[in-house]
């Protein structure tokens, strides 16, 4: 029974730690580079994988860039704070509805964008990209801890 409890504590804290780990490389990688230390170009690359990293899309620390734009920044931000408020508060809220509203301003302003039928700022990136991250949250946190719980509960 207490190794069933640690199993599930610690696959409940994989998304945290993961969320964590992005957020903190995206602060530290330009930090790093405005000491001109070689290990921040690692780090932007690591990033790069999940964000495209346009410097005029992006926050600065200093005078760097940080390895993740506004836009995708915010998102994780927003995910990892949800999922500590559902742990913290002990209540799980979940809808696909709510969330995919607040995943709408979202996608209207990275595709119109993209698009090129206008141009948005970073304010705009922030905005939208944290009502996305709240959105992913309300649906993935939930979805995810009933994966935990099916995959840990007793058997027979």
């Amino acid at each position: 029974m207490q190794l069933r409890k640690t199993i599930k504590s610690l696959l409940l804290s994989i998304p945290y730690l993961l969320l964590s780990f992005i957020l903190v490389i995206s602060i530290i990688a330009p930090i790093l580079e405005y000491q001109r230390l070689e290990v921040s170009r690692n780090l932007y690359e690591i990033t790069h994988k999940i964000c495209n990293q346009l410097p005029t899309r992006c926050l600065f620390i200093f005078t760097s860039p940080m390895a993740l734009c506004a836009r995708c920044f915010f998102i994780y931000l927003a995910m990892l704070v949800v999922g500590i408020l559902m742990i913290v508060f002990k209540k799980v809220f979940f809808s696909w509805k709510v969330g995919l509203l607040l995943m709408i301003p979202c996608i209207i302003d990275g595709s119109t964008q993209y698009l090129g039928q206008r141009l948005s700022n970073n304010a705009l990136r922030s905005v939208t990209g944290a009502l996305a991250g709240v959105g992913a949250g309300v649906i993935i946190f939930p979805l995810y801890f009933k994966f935990v719980d099916f995959i840990t509960r007793k058997r027979g």
